[in-house]
This record gives structure tokens, C-alpha cells and sequence, in this order.
């Protein structure tokens, strides 16, 4: 079994994947290993008498065949005891097997940086620190995010490539978002840290033309990996055509469709929000556009530290690869250490990329891998139209 550096430790990943065969499948499986309470067959018609695969009698529909699939690092037709898992039956023996082992996945992360007026006010309200009314003990927003952001590229794993774009552009105009990017990938913590170092808050909030220019440079990159965003902003957007500086719903809802459109099959890229502030307004509908949940939000010095390591954690360790398209993404079973079953949710479960490819693992699960508390990840495939055996439906 491979291991893969996860979250700083090392974590054994295995899946077990059912795909489907060509014509007669059953003569490429693995001999079935007897259950302890009776036998079974793989050739197309064999029941399972009393064993674990069927519950007793004739397990499988008498046109199923029934495949026995070993642990990692088991030899076939020789599984410890209690360890075989049984594939779902298949009406026409041809749900086949192989078995894969998924890996963390290198990611691309671009942080849109949110450089607007308000970034010069406190974080844990809307005063401008050293204005009229400014609390004694006030820290301003662009600061504490540089330091947060130094904080977390500088310890951000090997396989994560970082870039950055402003928004508004440093040098334009109340509105102006430049194509392309401020920090082009692969960028070092140092390149990241001394962009931010190098310009200070100004202007609106031109979100939606933030979002299409970081999707137009990320479409560019062919590396063959994942490409994610990481919109930091203390406001809602504005800068839409006839709004100029105003918040409108227009503006709102443009932020979102572009986010969505960026998240859309053939694009692919995931959007992570933080709201930085106390009247970021609800960016929730910006994370759920972009497949992520919820927003994460930063009223505090240490919530923004959380929330960024939080993302980073998610897209460096709790990403990963299968081999294999299963041939019904909609018949899956995601199990961690053989026992913990993941639903689908993209705040607390797990995800399934449009590529059907990629699995992440989000919220507590994605926690228990990168702590190590989770020591394996297991897909099981189920057959087109046939519903994963009780076993894999809950242990």
C-alpha cells in the first residue's frame, strides 16, 4: 500500500473500486473467499449459502455473480479473517473489479485578494483604525491579512502552487481589474508576501470582473492539476455597468453566477470564500456557487489565520484521485478506516468533482485526515442501477 504525506503525517490510502467490465468478466476476478458462515461462488448464477455476501440462502440474484475483494496488500483468494468486503451483484455478471489507490492531489490555489478602501478598518468592526471613533485597541484588516497570509504560504506544502490576484488593479482606477494576474504561478511564499507588502487598500469592489480574470489566467495553465480560487473580501461587490461604487443586487448576483460559471463542467474550479469583517454580508451563496459549502468568517486576527490554514489543509491533504470514471457516479459508498461511512456534502461529507475523478474530502472528514485520525480512504463503485450491498451502505 502506498503512503501519501498527509497533513504533515503519513497516511495510508487505499480504495477499493468496482468498475465495470467488457463481456465475461468473471474469469479475470479473484477466487472468492468462503465466508464464515457458508460458501460462495463467482461464476454468474452461484449463491452465497448462509455467508456474509447474501445474509443467508441464496444471497445474490441468480444471474449475479459475487466477487470477494481482498484488503491492500492481501493476496488474491487469501483474505484475513474478517477482512474481505463483497462487491454488489451484477444481473449480468459484468460488474468487474480492480482495485486503485487514490492520491493526494497537487493543486493549483489563486488568492483574489480584495483591496478596497474598507481593508484599512478594524477587523472586529467598521471603524477606520486611526479615524474618528476608532476603538483604542484596533487592527486594521490589510495588516492582520498580510501577516495571515505570510504566515500560511510560508508553511503551505510542496505540492500546492500559489498565485494572486488584486482586486481592484494596484494603479487603476475606482473599478479597474487588469487581465491576468499580480503574482503568476508557481509563485514562492516570498514572491506572494512582498506583492501584498508592496500596495495598500483602495477603492470599490469589482468582485464579478475579479472572479472572470482569475478564471480567464487559470483556464491558461495546462499542468494537469486542479485549479482552485480563495476570494478573501471585507464587502459585498459592486462595480457592475451603472452601478460604479454602489452595492446593488445585480452586483450580488453577477459575483455569484460568475462563480458558478467557474465551478461548471469544463471549467472546474472550485471557489474557498473568507469574509473578513463584521459586514462582509452573507457569502455563503459565493462558497455554495463555487462548491465549497459555506464561507468561512474572520472578525478576528486568529479566525483569519484559521480560516486560510483551513482551505490550504483542504486543498493540499483531503483532495483526491482515482484511477478509474466510475460507472455510476451517483452509486458510490465513501468510507473512512473501513467503518466511518462520508455522506455527500460539500460542508461536511465529501464532494465528487465533475470529472468524476476527483473525491474531496471536506469539513470534520477532511480534519480526521490531515490529524490523523483517519488512516484509510475506501470508494466503493456500485453497478449502474444496482444499489450497494448493506454492508456498504453503513457498517
Amino acid at each position: 500500500m502506498r503512503r501519501a504525506n498527509v497533513g504533515g503525517s503519513l497516511i495510508g490510502i487505499a480504495a477499493y473500486v468496482f468498475v465495470g467490465a467488457s463481456t465475461d468478466c468473471v474469469s479475470d476476478l479473484p477466487p472468492v473467499t468462503p465466508s464464515a458462515g457458508g460458501s460462495a461462488s463467482s461464476s454468474p448464477g452461484g449463491g452465497a449459502n448462509g455467508g456474509a455476501a447474501g445474509g443467508g440462502g441464496n444471497g445474490a440474484d441468480s444471474q449475479s455473480a459475487i466477487v470477494t475483494i481482498l484488503p491492500s496488500g492481501g493476496a488474491s483468494g487469501n483474505a484475513g479473517s474478517g477482512d474481505a468486503a463483497v462487491a454488489p451483484a451484477a444481473p449480468d455478471a459484468n460488474c468487474g473489479m480492480q482495485t486503485e489507490n487514490p492520491t493526494t492531489q497537487p493543486a493549483d490555489l489563486l488568492l483574489v485578494l480584495d483591496r478596497s478602501g474598507s481593508m484599512d478598518d478594524d477587523i472586529a468592526s467598521n471603524a477606520l483604525c486611526g479615524g474618528r471613533g476608532s476603538p483604542a485597541n484596533c487592527t486594521a484588516r490589510w495588516p492582520t491579512l498580510t501577516a495571515a497570509v505570510n504566515q500560511v504560504v510560508g508553511a503551505s506544502p510542496a505540492g500546492l502552487q500559489w498565485g494572486l490576484k488584486f482586486f481592484t488593479s494596484p494603479g487603476g482606477g475606482t473599478c479597474t481589474v487588469n487581465p491576468g494576474v499580480d503574482v503568476p504561478m508557481p509563485a514562492t511564499a516570498a514572491q506572494i508576501q512582498a506583492a501584498i507588502a508592496g500596495t495598500m487598500p483602495g477603492n470599490a469592489t469589482p468582485t464579478t470582473a475579479a472572479i472572470n480574470a482569475a478564471v480567464a489566467y487559470l483556464n491558461t495553465l495546462n499542468d494537469g492539476r486542479p485549479h482552485y480560487i480563495l476570494l478573501a473580501t471585507d464587502g459585498q461587490p459592486n462595480c457592475d455597468p451603472g452601478t460604479s461604487g454602489n452595492v446593488t443586487t445585480t452586483s450580488v448576483n453577477n459575483a455569484a453566477a460568475a462563480i458558478a460559471a467557474a465551478a461548471a463542467p469544463g471549467s472546474d474550479i472550485k471557489t474557498y470564500v473568507i469574509g473578513i469583517g463584521p459586514s462582509a454580508g452573507n457569502l455563503d451563496a459565493f462558497a455554495a456557487a463555487g462548491g465549497t459549502g459555506k464561507y468561512f468568517p474572520a472578525n478576528s486576527p486568529d479566525q483569519l489565520t484559521t480560516a486560510l490554514g483551513t482551505i490550504v489543509g483542504t486543498v493540499a491533504s483531503c483532495v483526491f484521485t482515482m484511477a478509474a470514471v466510475p460507472p455510476d457516479p451517483g452509486n458510490l459508498g465513501v468510507y473512512l478506516d473501513n467503518g466511518t461511512r462520508v455522506p455527500l456534502d460539500q460542508s461536511n461529507g465529501y464532494s465528487l468533482a465533475t470529472d468524476n475523478l476527483t473525491i474531496t474530502l471536506n469539513g470534520s472528514y477532511c480534519d480526521g485526515i490531515r490529524a490523523g485520525t483517519y488512516q484509510l480512504i475506501q470508494v466503493f463503485f456500485g453497478c449502474p442501477g444496482i444499489p450497494l450491498p448493506r454492508q456498504f451502505r453503513g457498517f
